[in-house]
């Protein structure tokens, strides 16, 4: 299912959809710090994770946050994801995955579903490879003995 972009247009003002948004706020604020958040927000809207509208409405989520909830060095400490996204746990990108999440949750998507499908689709890739005639098809269309 291929998806416009950018990936959150805008913020849903459902009870869950509200609650997620809080919660990616405070994530942002106690991960990044104020200025940190705003520069991610604009890094995930060039990135086309969200839109201007999202970018701008999160932005007075994250100034309207109190000093307990503003940078409190988890940015320093390495991520820990929980499924689907544990592989990226310790990476420099964790941070940004968990992000990603919150996103995704606000979109209404399930990225755990679009994980499961990449990574069933890179199992039947590595099957087809196993099989010595189509193995020796890519080597030869890639020209490399």
């Amino acid at each position: 299912m291929e998806r416009e972009k950018p990936y959150l247009d805008s913020l849903s003002q459902s009870p869950e959809q509200m609650e997620a948004t809080m919660q990616w706020a405070r994530y942002l604020g106690e991960t990044f710090g104020t200025s940190g958040s705003l520069n991610c927000l604009r890094y995930y809207q060039r990135m086309d994770w969200i839109s201007q509208e999202v970018r701008e409405e999160m932005i007075r989520y994250i100034r309207g946050l109190s000093l307990s909830e503003i940078h409190n060095k988890k940015y320093d400490e390495p991520a820990t994801l929980e499924y689907p996204l544990e592989t990226l746990s310790g990476t420099p990108f964790g941070t940004h995955a968990r992000s990603l999440k919150y996103v995704a949750k606000i979109a209404g998507d399930d990225l755990e579903e679009h994980l499961m499908l990449a990574r069933l689709a890179e199992r039947r890739v590595d099957k087809q490879l196993d099989d010595r005639p189509a193995r020796q098809e890519v080597v030869e269309a890639i020209g490399d003995d």
